[in-house]
C-alpha cells in the first residue's frame, strides 16, 4: 500500500499496517475533527484524527521505527471520542486524557487484536511497552507532538510546507528518543508550538465554539438525551443526536452564528497548559543540538 501524505510525501507501508488502516476503529477517525467543535465556527478547519494518526505512523517510519512502533503510532488515538478533547471539558478532566482511560477497552472490543495476531503480534505488544519515539512527556519531543503541531499549523495556514520539510529533515533518533540537529530548528519549533496553543487552540473563536458545545453536551447528558457510549461513534453521529433535540439544534445554530461572542469571556475556559522550551533540551541533554 502506498500512502501519499501532504506533509511527508509518499510511503509504502506493510500489509499489517494496511489492514489496520482499513479497520473500522481507524476508519472511524475520519469522522472525528482534530479540533473538537472548532469546525462549527470555522468550516475550513476539517483536519481529522485519521489524518493525524496516519501522519504519526509515517513520521515514525521515516525515523526508522519498527513495524510495531508504526502500528502503535497509527493506533494511539483510536480511542478518541467524538469531538476529540471536548469530552474532557464535559467531564472536567484537566489532563485531557479520557481517551487514554478507555484505550485498552476500545482495542479489546475491536477487530484489532485479531489483525495483530494474523501478523504474529499480540495486543500486549501494544499495551505492555513504552514507545519512546511515539510518546514523551513535555518538554520532550515525540512523533505525536511533532505531527499535530506541524499538521494543525500547516492546515490552518500558519506555516508553509518548506518549513515542515526543513524541520523533519533535522530530526534524528539518539538513545531511542527524537532529537534535532539544529538549535535554530528547536527554537523555531518551540515558538510554533506556542503559536499553536495560543493562536489556534487558544483563539477566542475556537474557545467559544468548544465551550458552548461543551455546555450543550453536558445538558443533554444530564437529560439522558445522549450517553457516554454515544461519544464512541463519530462527530456526525453525535451531532445528529444533538440536533434531534430542540435544545441541541438551537444551540448548534447559535454557535455557528456566534451568538454572544462579543461578550464572551475566553479567560474562563481552562485549557491544559503546554509549553516547550528548547533550552531544557540543551541543559538536560535531551537533545544533542549543534548550531547551523
Amino acid at each position: 500500500m502506498i500512502i501519499e501524505d501532504n506533509l511527508y510525501g509518499s510511503f509504502s507501508v506493510s500489509a499489517l499496517l494496511e489492514e489496520l488502516i482499513n479497520s473500522k476503529p481507524v476508519e472511524r477517525l475520519k469522522g472525528i475533527h482534530q479540533g473538537g467543535g472548532i469546525f462549527l465556527v470555522n468550516p475550513k478547519l476539517t483536519l481529522t484524527r485519521y489524518d493525524h494518526s496516519v501522519g504519526v505512523m509515517l513520521l515514525i517510519k521515516f525515523l526508522g521505527g519498527t513495524e510495531i512502533e508504526q502500528a502503535a503510532g497509527l493506533l494511539h488515538d483510536v480511542s478518541h471520542t467524538a469531538f476529540s478533547h471536548v469530552i474532557d471539558y464535559v467531564f472536567e478532566q484537566q489532563e485531557e486524557d479520557y481517551h487514554e482511560e478507555i484505550y485498552q477497552r476500545i482495542l479489546i472490543e475491536s477487530e484489532i487484536p485479531g489483525i495483530l495476531e494474523k501478523y504474529g503480534y499480540q495486543l500486549e505488544d501494544l499495551l505492555e511497552q513504552d514507545f519512546n519515539i511515539l510518546e514523551q512527556a513535555l518538554p520532550n519531543l515525540c512523533a505525536d507532538r511533532l505531527d499535530y503541531t506541524l499538521r494543525d499549523l500547516f492546515y490552518a495556514g500558519f506555516i508553509k510546507l518548506e518549513e515542515v520539510n526543513r524541520i523533519v529533515s533535522e530530526l534524528v533518533i539518539h538513545n531511542g528518543r527524537i532529537m534535532m540537529t539544529s538549535v535554530k530548528g528547536a527554537q523555531w519549533f518551540s515558538e510554533m508550538f506556542s503559536v499553536l496553543n495560543k493562536e489556534y487552540f487558544g483563539k477566542k473563536e475556537h474557545l467559544y465554539a468548544n465551550e458552548k458545545l461543551t455546555d450543550i453536551l453536558k445538558y443533554l447528558l444530564a437529560e439522558k438525551v445522549i450517553s457516554k457510549r454515544d461519544f464512541e461513534q463519530d462527530d456526525n453521529y453525535l451531532l445528529a443526536l444533538v440536533e434531534a433535540s430542540v435544545f441541541g439544534k438551537s444551540g448548534i445554530e447559535a454557535i455557528k452564528r456566534m451568538d454572544g461572542f462579543d461578550s464572551y469571556n475566553a479567560a474562563k475556559f481552562k485549557l491544559k497548559q503546554r509549553e516547550i522550551d528548547p533550552e531544557l533540551y540543551i541543559d538536560n541533554q535531551y537533545f544533542r543540538l549543534s548550531e547551523v
